[in-house]
């Protein structure tokens, strides 16, 4: 996310607050942060994972303008979007501690 932060989208954000909240050595901030990511459209995706056998990512969730969305949704490991209505993932913000399985 190279913009000013004025511009951010509410998942853009609630991405940076946990990441400040990280460096600020919060309690559990570690844990909360390592399995979020935004689109490149500015959702927040929250419960990532990667999928070794099937080599795309996934989540459990997806806050769209701030709007909880409990809809599994995928990205290729490069982050193209493989479901219609979904924008692709800014893969530079997934951790590298994501889940795998």
């Amino acid at each position: 996310m190279k913009k000013d932060p004025a511009d951010y989208t509410k998942g853009e954000t609630e991405y940076a607050a946990r990441k400040q909240a990280v460096k600020d050595g919060k309690p559990n901030a570690y844990t909360y942060f390592k399995n979020i990511a935004v689109t490149l459209a500015g959702d927040l995706v929250i419960g990532l994972s990667f999928s070794n056998d099937y080599q795309r990512y996934s989540c459990s969730a997806i806050e769209i303008d701030g709007v909880r969305f409990n809809d599994p949704c995928r990205w290729s490991k490069d982050g193209k979007a493989l479901d219609d209505d979904l924008s692709d993932l800014n893969v530079s913000s997934v951790h590298t501690s994501v889940r795998t399985i």
